[in-house]
């Protein structure tokens, strides 16, 4: 059961992309199944999965967890969240089919029809790097795909809206 409680609380760790370490309160991981593979340091969620973070939201269809360590000193080393994969925070979105979050060098690398919104505008391209703790994003496109890395600048009147809005 420790290990359990232990599993769904190191899950959060796509949550710590944005949120800082001195945070305390609690992140609730849902999902319609949960398997965990002590033995191969792997939990895996699927069906309708949801991290609920006071700062952070993230949905997916599945959800799998890859932990380094022991029993006693088990971390989050990666996550990856695949299908319809949807991170909200404060006012900005990063929707994918897949992201997959790094420990080594907080780093989250969103795939698969990836956008990134916010209150300035819109980024589209076939591959979103984004670092936590620094405002970095880079942003990639195949050179032979017609789908071209894409800025959306909103004018100024509309970002101040978007801004101020709920």
């Amino acid at each position: 059961m420790k290990l359990l409680l232990i599993t769904l609380a190191l899950t959060a760790g796509i949550a710590a992309v944005v949120i800082s370490a001195t945070n305390n309160e609690p992140t609730v991981v849902t999902s319609d199944r949960m398997q965990t593979d002590y033995a191969s340091n792997v939990g895996t969620f699927e069906g309708n999965v949801l991290v609920t973070d006071p700062r952070i939201t993230v949905r997916s269809d599945k959800m799998v967890v890859f932990f380094g360590g022991t029993n006693t000193t088990r971390s989050v080393q990666r996550i990856i969240a695949t299908g319809g994969v949807v991170i909200n925070q404060d006012k900005k979105k990063a929707t994918a089919d897949r992201a997959e979050y790094t420990t080594t060098d907080s780093k989250v690398v969103l795939t698969d029809n990836p956008k990134v919104e916010g209150p300035e505008g819109i980024v589209t391209g076939k591959k979103i790097t984004l670092w936590h703790g620094q405002e970095k994003m880079d942003v990639e496109t195949d050179a032979a795909d017609t789908n071209r890395t894409r800025l959306i600048i909103y004018p100024e009147e509309l970002r101040k809206q978007n801004r101020e809005s709920p």
